[in-house]
């Protein structure tokens, strides 16, 4: 059988022409799922739930989660007000993804962040974050690239013996897409980063403490399918979930 990767979404607004009541749906762009099923996972949207036990329950179904872009995190969790420059934020969705993140990382179960699931990662375990780059960061890069998605904008480096560069062909540098305002600042405990770009800015984290819990800034979903190196990326969180699921 093959790994379920649960894979988070965004909570939307549904359009509607009928009279009634708003209608809200979870929204996942189909690169996630996409990217998952060519790596040879099956791809599982995880609906808008907001209660605990049904948190529980999902975690304990899946062999792994795949957290996904999307808004901005609320700063509210590492102690901070926000700032200007910081975007929308759901923190019903904060807290579904911090709960699924916590509880599949205590059963041992791979965790793979994209983007926001990068900076989500961080958040759940201690760490804190930009709110918004122009605001707090000192850097040039432009890290909310104005080409298609696909396009390898800026240049990461890679850290040397880390297992984010294992999963790149030990490259010790490369290009990558960019679409974010926030980012990791702190790291939190039990992590540390695996990535940065020219000017310091940290593009990867990866666990000191667990076996794959992996998350990058960029967006891999978005390239894998016209730059083969960044499905690697999902072929190993796939191969993570189904020994864990698998294993005696």
């Amino acid at each position: 059988m093959k790994p379920l990767i649960g894979i988070t979404c965004n909570h939307h607004r549904l359009p509607q022409t009928a009279p009634g009541p708003i209608l809200m749906g979870a929204v996942s762009a189909d690169d996630y799922a996409q990217g998952v099923e060519a790596a040879g996972g099956v791809p599982f949207v995880i609906p808008f739930v907001d209660t605990e036990s049904a948190l529980q329950e999902i975690a304990l179904y899946v062999d792994g989660l795949l957290l996904s872009g999307g808004d901005d995190v609320d700063p509210s969790v590492w102690g901070e007000q926000p700032l200007v420059g910081l975007g929308e934020v759901y923190p019903e969705r904060d807290l579904m993804e911090y709960t699924l993140t916590r509880a599949c990382v205590a059963q041992g179960k791979p965790v793979f962040g994209i983007c926001r699931g990068m900076q989500v990662i961080n958040a759940a375990f201690g760490g804190t974050l930009y709110q918004d780059l122009a605001h707090q960061w000192h850097g040039r890069i432009q890290h909310s690239q104005k080409a298609p998605r696909n396009h390898l904008s800026h240049r990461v480096q890679l850290k040397p013996g880390s297992l984010v560069a294992s999963l790149l062909e030990n490259k010790a540098e490369l290009r990558v897409n960019s679409f974010h305002h926030q980012a990791v600042r702190e790291v939190a405990a039990g992590f540390t980063a695996a990535a940065w770009d020219d000017e310091g800015l940290i593009e990867a984290i990866e666990s000191t403490e667990h076996g794959f819990v992996v998350g990058v800034q960029w967006h891999p979903e978005n390239l894998w399918s016209s730059h083969d190196l960044f499905l690697k990326l999902f072929t190993s969180f796939v191969a993570a979930c189904s020994e864990q699921a698998f294993a005696p």
